[in-house]
């Protein structure tokens, strides 16, 4: 099929930035008129190339002129180009397409597709710097505020537009226009705020359809369930329910009311010296890189820090420090740490190639803390074997294909010298807290996703989910 119709999509990126560039409003009727023009000179020059290849070497094998010369998108090139055409084919019989460039606008640092500029910028928690916060914009925001002196956003010019801002009837519009110019269907998602109901949904459906809109995706803010909001969810739960039971009374028959619970004696924890010795060892797991730097004291190892841009990391650090400083055995906590498993798997290579399969951060520590004990060798896989179920995979995202989370490569990079502690290409330490719309955490860096062009994607690294 492919080589009877030799269809291909040329696509582009950065229309959002372009525009502002040329000093034009996302959704201003001189925009839409300027992208009107440039994309008929586009779609001229892409079919009369086509037309050249076909005389160099040969027309689609399916290629019927008169038939596809009174189609409607043909009909509508310039006359000189439908000339060509009748006189010496098409190499291709459909040229032109808007795909999802998420990963590749996020390496070039430009707008994605014909999205507008999604935010100007969103904020980042530094944990080096002693929690302060900063902001990155976005590439040509940037550019713009060195250039021109300004600090503060209030003080951009207005055509530096969002994706939040822009009405939907608007961004239909634009796309339409494009539309018209374009063979293949184009990818682009219609941000609505969290309130935007069922109707406003079927309104914008409807007004892509009417005109003429191949395909278009909407997004509502805050729309999938447990993202982002379900540690909240559970938080306020768990409190509820806390509360009602220190409160519950009497029952009605004088029954006492449920009685509180009594901590069982526990080992005092031993003091921390001032100094201590220790290492850090890197680990591949399905959340990103973690760094598990490992001290010890003269009773053996006293504490454990985690660093990962994945928050729940720290505590998972804290807590097994907690229970090694009082007592616990230290292959007990490796064990229980071992058996917190998942069905997202990431490749770890010790100093001396032993080959891991990490399916958690918690896995991770406990990889750590293990050859910290018993050399590079260890192999918790070995010594604790997991129970052959494993627990529900997460349902699919619902925007893509619906893959899931797979396997890299065995030769996964990372790997320290032989006893090396050195960390020489560490974890940036921050945590993004983007300003709008959250769509997930990145499963490689734990950053937030953004959803737009119809995907999800990370702008710190660059991962998508189709």
């Amino acid at each position: 099929a492919s080589l009877y119709s030799r269809r291909i999509g040329v696509g582009f990126t950065g229309l959002g930035d372009m525009l502002c560039k040329l000093r034009l409003k996302y959704d201003s009727e001189e925009a839409v008129a300027f992208v009107d023009r440039l994309f008929e000179r586009i779609k001229n020059i892409v079919y009369d190339e086509s037309v050249n290849l076909g005389q160099e070497k040969g027309v689609f094998p399916g290629y019927d002129r008169d038939q596809h010369l009174r189609g409607r998108f043909v009909k509508a090139l310039d006359p000189a180009v439908q000339a060509r055409i009748r006189k010496h084919g098409l190499r291709n019989v459909a040229l032109l397409t808007v795909p999802p460039v998420g990963s590749g606008a996020s390496l070039a640092g430009t707008t994605s597709g014909i999205e507008p500029i999604f935010d100007l910028g969103y904020t980042r928690r530094s944990e080096s710097l002693s929690q302060q916060t900063f902001t990155v914009y976005h590439t040509l925001v940037r550019a713009y505020m060195q250039r021109f002196g300004v600090e503060r956003e209030e003080d951009l010019p207005e055509f530096f537009v969002t994706a939040h801002q822009i009405l939907p009837e608007m961004r239909v519009r634009m796309q339409a226009t494009i539309q018209k110019h374009v063979d293949h269907s184009i990818s682009s998602t219609v941000n609505c705020p969290a309130d935007a109901t069922e109707e406003d949904v079927a309104k914008i459906y409807f007004l892509a359809w009417k005109m003429g809109c191949k395909g278009i995706t909407v997004y509502r803010a805050d729309s999938r369930e447990n993202i982002l909001t379900a540690g909240t969810r559970r938080s306020a739960q768990a409190a509820g329910a806390s509360t009602a039971i220190q409160a519950a009374p009497a029952s009605a028959s004088g029954a006492p009311g449920p009685v509180p619970a009594v901590a069982r004696e526990t080992h005092p924890k031993r003091p921390r010296p001032k100094v201590t010795a220790g290492r850090t060892e890197r680990i591949e797991t399905p959340r990103g890189r973690i760094y598990v730097t490992i001290n010890e004291d003269d009773r053996g190892v006293c504490e454990v820090f985690v660093q990962s841009l994945d928050v729940e990391a720290d505590a998972i650090g804290r807590m097994t420090s907690l229970a090694l400083r009082t007592g616990a055995d230290p292959r007990d906590v490796i064990e229980q740490l071992w058996r917190v498993q998942s069905r997202e798997v990431a490749i770890d290579r010790s100093a001396d190639g032993t080959i891991v399969r990490v399916t958690t951060v918690a896995q991770g520590v406990a990889l750590a803390v293990g050859r910290a004990l018993y050399g590079p060798g260890f192999r918790p896989d070995l010594v604790f074997p997991m129970a052959d179920r494993l627990p529900a995979p997460r349902p699919a995202n619902g925007y893509g294909n619906g893959h899931g989370a797979s396997a890299p490569a065995v030769d996964a990079p990372g790997s320290a010298s032989p006893g090396s502690a050195e960390v020489r290409d560490g974890p940036a330490g921050e945590i993004q807290q983007p300003l709008l719309t959250f769509a997930g955490v990145c499963p490689d860096c734990g950053s937030s996703l953004i959803y737009e062009n119809g995907c999800s994607s990370c702008r710190s690294c660059g991962y998508s989910r189709c």
